[in-house]
Order: structure tokens, then sequence, then C-alpha cells
């Protein structure tokens, strides 16, 4: 889709413009329309409500049904606020109309008796109880004018949508109105009516006049309407997303390219022959999609996936080799000095048979040693640089870099993957991480990128046994720990706050190695890391416990990614439900690389009603030698599997993508409307259309090839660059 490099249409100007000069707003009410995101009529429009009341009639109050839904119109008669024993205030308004009174009830919210006066005119909508008299908890309210009649009342599925204390329903809804007849008329449809026709889609101005019931009355605004609304809507924003990122591809495919790998040779069958393992089926299958990628005439951008010890890294070295005996140079970065130093490590182990130059670069490499290392770069010497972001830093430019390897690279900004990436005209990259990621994930973070998975761990390995607990079972905790530590083993424990926070109750990490030091383990030799520490001392500590001269480790998260201790075999976590399942299965993946059995221990200081946990419910037999291990509605999935790609889906469902992935760190837009788990069947689709369209792009009309382009100017704008190519 080769689009002219124009300034910005007379059309986005418009939706653009600030929503405060939309018909009834100002600066006062646009101050709170900001507080919801709303910025411009663009956003405005874009606002989608999360769920639709039905307001298709008005119920007297003589006619409610206990349990039913109802809206019923009334006048504030009275206005009660008071404290009570299970509560710190209850509102209650009562709403009269001329056949009773019927209450909304507000539970700690004191501020609510503070919108209504008595005599005043208003709509409660919600489900009513009967009993101990005619109620709805927590209504949606809608106040009206003095002189509006029920007569007047034009009942319809009402769009309910996210708002601030001072901005009401009806206001939000009036706005986004007015946006809508700005709007409108500039929303022109893009897909091709044959695409629309063949999967049913709402035309895309329909499906806004629904969603946001503009001019829309109780007779043409039905579920199955409101359903088809949102799907299109839904697509729509997927299919932006997935154009985007395949013209992002595109755009790479064709840029210059003059790497020239060469096919696997000496380096890597020497490195192949000498290790004591045979690579799992898994390994070879990625290594050949890698080898494919590298000998192709387009640059490589591909994404390796692979579980908590499956052998991403030798993965990594091959291709490294293959890309040296190539005569290119290969930076490998990781977003810390610990986990730099653990892939150094690791890497000359590998190779220290091989004529390879294998090099360190970090924030604490001394100043001589660090300009002999960029002096070896600069001369284009072919060789593996393994480092920080010091490896971004201007004095390193690599004239030939032929790969880029990024590990652990959602730790990264896109601005700082785009510095290594640009190090060169047009390196080969490999992008790795260990944190499992969902389906639908994958597809809208990495849509432009090829995907690999290990998903096979290597023979001999173990699954890690892990329990839940409650914090009552904490002593026995204690007691495991050391009989683990007497059979010459190590233990690790975790908590989420590096010190004392006044706002959560969670036990910090500094106070809990005092306790445990001197009044729990005071016959073991105890440590601790956190994130605030020195690096040298931090690397000292670590050392220390790689060794085995620390018993038992206290940290931070600090540990999740990159470190390598075959003796631990416990992993305690205190305030287990303060981290995301993702999280956890990381740490857990910290014990269980030796020989042994492992063992992850998740202590569960959430309250019962949280937990949704019972006395004597269990997730696994007792047994005897350890603890018993409770539910927890959320914790359950990690004693239930080691399988970190279902951990990941789990994790995507409760905790929602912005949580589990930050979509910041990706470029990408967040999401309106659609759902990652809800919305997979329309995320695939959207992938689908998108991916034929750019096949036929030569096929579309001009003006269905230029609104396309104007959608993803106007979702976009420059943050994904690629949008105008093709």
């Amino acid at each position: 889709m080769n689009a002219p490099t124009t300034s910005v249409t007379s059309s986005e100007d418009l939706l653009h413009q600030p929503v405060q000069f939309l018909k009834g707003v100002g600066p006062k009410r646009a101050e709170l329309l900001r507080r919801c995101g709303i910025v411009t009529i663009w956003d405005a429009v874009n606002y989608f409500p999360f769920r639709h009341e039905d307001r298709r009639a008005l119920t007297l109050v003589r006619d409610v049904q206990d349990g039913a839904f109802v809206t019923i119109c009334g006048v504030i008669d009275s206005i009660d606020e008071r404290p009570t024993r299970r509560f710190r205030s209850i509102v209650q308004v009562g709403l009269k109309d001329r056949t009773g009174t019927l209450y909304g009830t507000w539970f700690n919210q004191p501020w609510m008796g503070e919108r209504f006066r008595r005599g005043q005119k208003a709509l409660f909508t919600g489900k009513a109880q009967l009993r101990p008299y005619p109620c709805i908890s927590h209504p949606t309210v809608e106040l009206l004018p003095d002189d509006f009649t029920p007569d007047e009342y034009e009942g319809t599925l009402t769009p309910i949508y996210r708002l601030t204390e001072e901005l009401s329903g009806r206001v939000m809804r009036q706005t986004i109105h007015s946006a809508l007849e700005v709007a409108l008329p500039l929303l022109e449809e893009y897909l091709p009516e044959k695409v629309q026709q063949q999967y049913n889609l709402m035309p895309l101005p329909r499906a806004y006049r629904v969603i946001h019931a503009y001019e829309c009355t109780a007779i043409d605004l039905t579920p199955e309407q409101l359903q088809q609304a949102r799907r299109r809507l839904v697509l729509d924003e997927f299919f932006v997303i997935a154009m985007g990122l395949l013209l992002k591809r595109l755009r790479t495919e064709q840029m210059p390219y003059t790497v020239r790998h060469r096919p696997p040779g000496q380096l890597v069958r020497a490195l192949l022959k000498q290790l004591p393992f045979e690579l799992t089926s898994a390994q070879k299958r990625v290594l050949h999609e890698i080898k494919n990628d590298l000998l192709a005439p387009v640059p490589m951008n591909r994404l390796l996936q692979g579980d908590v010890g499956s052998g991403k890294t030798i993965v990594a070295v091959l291709a490294a080799l293959m890309a040296i005996e190539g005569g290119y140079q290969v930076a490998l970065m990781v977003p810390t000095e610990v986990l730099a130093v653990q892939h150094y490590q690791t890497i000359t182990q590998l190779t220290k048979e091989l004529p390879v130059a294998v090099r360190l670069l970090t924030g604490s490499t001394r100043r001589k040693e660090r300009a002999e290392i960029v002096g070896e770069i600069s001369s284009g010497k072919p060789m593996l640089v393994i480092g920080t972001h010091a490896l971004i830093q201007k004095e390193v430019r690599f004239p030939r870099l032929g790969l880029a390897i990024i590990d652990e690279q959602h730790k990264f900004g896109v601005m700082q993957r785009n510095r290594l990436r640009d190090q060169a005209e047009q390196p080969d990259v490999l992008v790795m991480t260990a944190t499992p990621i969902p389906r639908s994930l994958a597809l809208t973070v990495y849509g432009d990128l090829s995907v690999s998975r290990i998903d096979e761990l290597p023979s001999g390995r173990k699954p890690i046994k892990t329990y839940v607990v409650r914090p009552d079972r904490l002593p026995r905790v204690w007691e495991f720990v050391r009989k683990q530590v007497h059979a010459g083993h190590q233990a690790y424990v975790v908590y989420p706050l590096i010190d004392e926070s006044d706002t959560l109750p969670l036990k910090p990490a500094v106070a809990m190695y005092e306790h445990l030091r001197r009044e729990v383990f005071p016959d073991l030799r105890v440590g601790l890391v956190h994130g605030r520490m020195p690096a040298e001392e931090r690397d000292r500590t670590m050392s220390a416990f790689k060794q085995g001269v620390i018993n038992v480790l206290i940290a931070t998260a600090v540990i999740e990614v990159g470190i390598d201790v075959p003796n631990a075999t416990v992993m305690v976590v205190e305030d287990a439900h303060r981290f995301g399942l993702a999280q956890l299965h990381q740490l857990r993946g910290r014990v269980g690389r030796g020989g042994a059995t492992a063992y992850c221990i998740l202590v569960d200081n959430s309250p019962d009603d949280e937990a949704g946990q019972k006395e004597g419910d269990t997730v696994q037999p007792r047994q005897p030698e350890l603890l018993e291990s409770t539910r927890s509605s959320r914790l359950a999935v990690m004693a239930e599997t080691n399988d970190g790609f279902r951990i990941a889906e789990e994790d995507l469902k409760l905790r929602g993508p912005g949580e589990f992935f930050g979509l910041e760190q990706t470029g990408l837009p967040s999401l309106r409307i659609a759902d990652l788990v809800r919305d997979e069947e329309e995320l695939r689709l959207a992938r689908h259309i998108a991916e034929t369209l750019l096949a036929h792009r030569d096929k579309l009309k001009p003006e269905t090839r230029e609104r396309i382009r104007e959608r993803l100017r106007r979702t976009f704008g420059a943050t994904i660059r690629g949008v105008d190519a093709g």
C-alpha cells in the first residue's frame, strides 16, 4: 500500500480537535472528561460503554418483582446516611412514584447522599429485592429535569460508561453523542463489501451508532444488534493493529539487506559434537527455523519462546556461531547485569574449545577493559558481545553486526530495542523470552515477528512440586527448609517489597531477613539480595549463594530471571497473592535445575474471601514429609501444572494484558473495546482479513486503500514505522 507522505488530512484535524469545543462541554467539563482519558473528539467516539442496561420500559414500584432488573421513575422522597456495625456507612435514598417508594442503597459511599435533593426527579436502574423492603443496591442513577414526565420517557438499551464522581452518565452520553454528530460523516467504511458480506460484519458507521445508542430507539436497538456492533468494533480494533504490524514487517523486508550468512559450518558442528546431551526435538525444530531465516534474502525477525529451563540459550549460541562463521558480529543484550554475567559464564564454558571471541560489556566493566572491548567491536572483528544497555551507548558501534539477540526482551522499551537493531543497516533479529506468552497476546504484541516455541523440556528434568499454603503453616515450611539444607541443598525465600510500606500490609524483605537470620535460622547462613543494593554487593552475595557459602537467600523478584543455582531445591514465596502467575512461574523456575526433586511453596496471605479457600480444601494429597496444600482460586493453577503456557493463559484471564505485559512497552495502542481473552476468535479473523487484503492489495480499489491508510494513521500516527509502506 504505497501511500503518499502527506500531512494530516482535514478530517483528521477535525477528529483530533479538543473535546472542550463540542457543544455543551467547555473547559471545566473537558477536565472531567480528561480524567476518563477523553481529550479529543476521536477519543470521545472511541470511549465505549462497558455494558448496556435494559431501560426499554419503566416499572411502577407496586409491580416490582424480587430479583427483576427494573427502571423506576420517581421523585426523591428521603435521604438518610448512617454507620452500622458491618459497614462504615449506608446511604439510603427513597424514590417515590404514584404507587409506592423504592430505596436506592449504597454501602461505604457516604458521598452518594450529597448527589441528591428532596423533590428531585430521577431514574433508578438495577436488580431489585423486596425484603426487607423494596430496594436496589448501588443502582445506576440518572437525574432528570424538574419538568420531566414519565410520558416523555423513551427507553432503550442504555450504554453505561466508566465515570468520575463528578461526571454523570447522562452528561457522558450527551458528550459522546455530540462527538458522533461531528465524527460520523468522517467514519467511512474501509473494508470491501465482499469481506463484510462474507463474514457478516455490520458496517462500521452503523456499529458506532448502535454501541453508543445514537439516534437508536427501543425498536431497532436489540441485544442482538449490540452484539453485532461490538463484534465489528472489536474486529476493527484488532484489524488496525494486525495491519499495522504486518506493514511494519513488510517495510522491514523491503529495506536494503546486505547480510549474507553461510550454512552451518565447522563451529556449529564442533559445538554440537562436544555437548554432553542431545538437543530435544523442539530445539532441533526451532534451530531449523532460525537457520532458514538466516539463509533467506530478507532479514530475520523472530521471537523465540521457551519455558524456564527449555534450552533457549544453546539455540541462541548455535545461531550466533552460524553468524560468526560468516564473518559477522553478534550482540546479545539482556536487561540485568546478573543475567549478562550468567550468560557470559555459560557461553564461555560452552565455547572454551572453539576459536570464538566472547566478550562481556556492562555498566560495571572497568574503563580500561571497556576501551579494549569497544575497540575490538569497532574493528569489525567477528565476535559475540554479551551485555546490558551498555551495548547501545553512543561510543559502541558494530560495523559488522549480522545478528542481534535480545533476551527477556519485554523488559526493554521500544526505543531501546530499536537502538540495538539500528546498529547496522539491517541485522537479523532474534528476540527471546522465558515468559510464556498467550497466543492472543503474541498475535498483537508480536504480530510483526515469526514465532518459534520450545515446548519441550530436556529429558531428566523433574516437575517441581508446588504447594499453596496459608500463613499458619509457616512453622512447618521453615522446618522443611531446614531439612533440605541439612540434606545438602539450598533455598530461596522471596518477598514482594524491599522495605515496609504504609499502604500495603506486606512483609518486607529487609525486615524478614533480620527475623529469619536471628530467630528462625540462627544455625544457618542467610543472605539478602534486592534491587536497591549496589551491583557489586548483590553480585558478591549471589556468587556466595552459588558457591554454597549461603544456605538460604532472602530476595525480592530481582532473582526472577538469570539465576542458575543447580543445588537450590526450595523456593518459598511469601505474600504470593501479590505476584502474577507468570511471575510466580518464573520464580519457581529458579529451582529444580539440578538432579534433585525441587519444591515451590506459595504462602497465600490474602483474606479468606479473596483466596476463595475453605479449611480442609486441598489441591494435592497431603505429603507427610512436607505440608498440606490449600486451595486458592487464583494460585491453585500453580499447584496443578508446571506448563508455563497454560499458566500464562490463566494469568491473562485474571489480570488482563495491561498488567500481564505492559502494552506501553510495545509501542502499541491500548485496547478500548476488545478483550484478548474473550475475543480471540475475532483477533484471528482480523489477522486473516489483514493478511488477505495485504496479499491482494494491488486489486483493491484506490479509495479502499486510502481509507485503510487513513484508519491506520488515525490510530498509530508515527508510533509504528511502516504504516504507509507496502
